[in-house]
């Protein structure tokens, strides 16, 4: 096992719109943790180029030890929750995976950058990894080729709609793997 990574719905739907999210998931070197409201708010895959809809399902990820459920516990959790909740005005997900990470001090995987600047105005200690860290982190610890790379990320875009701003940190990475090197 390694780090806890409380996983949001943005980067857990791009994750499984890759095609490879159980490969990814153990090749990362962290312990992926979702809490209930994330596991509702992720339902389908929509693809671009031909409308149709593609259920998410979740438990094989469960089965396999890839994913972990996390939940509050404590009043502290409780009311952490309901300060993001109305902090945020988003998501039920988001506001859960704050709160637990504040609570239990870990980083959360989310992409969501109106999200995370809102939370860090309350908590400016917040450590968060969105897909894209995600991704480079699971192709240096495995050595997967930017080609491969380009197609997980057309696969991402294609079926989570996903794509960087240009001014993101990663976007000249996103670019040289989309083009295959």
């Amino acid at each position: 096992m390694g780090p806890i990574l409380i996983t949001d719905a943005s980067v857990l739907i791009n994750l499984v719109a890759s095609g490879m999210a159980g490969k990814i998931l153990s090749g990362c070197g962290m312990d992926f943790k979702v809490c209930p409201d994330v596991i509702r708010e992720v339902k389908v895959l929509r693809d671009r180029e031909t409308g149709e809809e593609h259920a998410i399902d979740l438990e094989p990820f469960f089965t396999a030890g890839l994913l972990e459920r996390i939940e509050p516990e404590t009043d502290l959790e409780f009311e952490l929750l309901i300060d993001y909740a109305a902090l945020l005005g988003a998501g039920d997900g988001e506001a859960m995976c704050f709160a637990l990470a504040e609570s239990r001090n870990h980083p959360i995987a989310i992409d969501d950058e109106r999200a995370i600047r809102r939370a860090k105005k309350r908590n400016p200690n917040f450590e968060t990894l969105g897909t894209l860290e995600i991704l480079i982190l699971w192709q240096e610890r495995n050595e997967v080729a930017d080609e491969r790379m380009g197609q997980l990320l057309q696969s991402i875009f294609r079926f989570a709609r996903f794509r960087p701003a240009v001014s993101h940190p990663h976007y000249g990475w996103w670019q040289r793997c989309w083009g295959g090197g």
